[in-house]
C-alpha cells in the first residue's frame, strides 16, 4: 500500500515539474540573464530553444522565423564558427525595471549587436524587432528585401 502512494506521488511530482518549463527552456532571473540563455542559444544553432524567449508578438515571430531560416542557409563552416564562440557583453543598460539593452558581440564576429530585452508578465523576452530596427541591413539581407 505505501509502495503505490510513493508511487502515485512521484508520478504526480515528475508530471508537475515536467509541465512547469518546456525543456531547454531556464526561466531568465532578469534582462542580462534572458539575453544570454537566447544568443547562447542561436549561437549554438538551438532555434527551439532560442524561441522560448522571443517576445510573443506577431512582428518578432515573424522575423525570428526569417532569421532561423536564414541562418540555416549559412554555410557549415560559419555554424561552427558560432557554435565554438563566446558571447561577448560589452554593454548593459536598463532604462527602467521592465527594458534591459545589452550591446554585444561573439568572438567569431565582432561585431557589436543591441539586443532588447522586455519584461512582460513577469517574464524576460528578447524584444527582436528592436534589434532589426537598429540595424536595417540585416533586416534586408533576412528577409530578402
Amino acid at each position: 500500500m505505501h509502495k503505490r502512494i510513493l508511487t502515485g506521488i512521484t508520478a504526480v511530482m515528475m508530471l508537475l515539474a515536467g509541465c512547469s518549463e518546456p525543456e531547454g527552456y531556464k526561466k531568465p532571473e532578469d534582462g542580462l540573464d534572458a539575453a544570454r540563455e537566447f544568443v547562447r542559444a542561436v549561437l549554438d544553432g538551438d532555434f527551439s530553444k532560442a524561441e522560448m524567449y522571443v517576445l510573443e508578438e506577431e512582428e518578432d515571430r515573424q522575423l525570428f522565423n526569417r532569421y532561423r531560416e536564414y541562418m540555416k542557409k549559412q554555410p557549415q563552416k560559419e555554424r561552427l564558427g558560432l557554435r565554438s564562440a563566446t558571447i561577448l557583453i560589452n554593454k548593459v543598460e536598463s532604462p527602467n525595471d521592465s527594458v534591459t539593452i545589452v550591446t554585444y558581440s561573439n568572438s567569431f564576429h565582432k561585431k557589436p549587436t543591441e539586443l532588447q530585452v522586455v519584461r512582460k508578465n513577469e517574464d524576460w523576452k528578447v524584444d527582436f524587432s528592436y534589434t532589426f530596427s537598429k540595424d536595417e541591413g540585416a533586416v534586408e539581407t533576412i528577409i530578402g528585401k
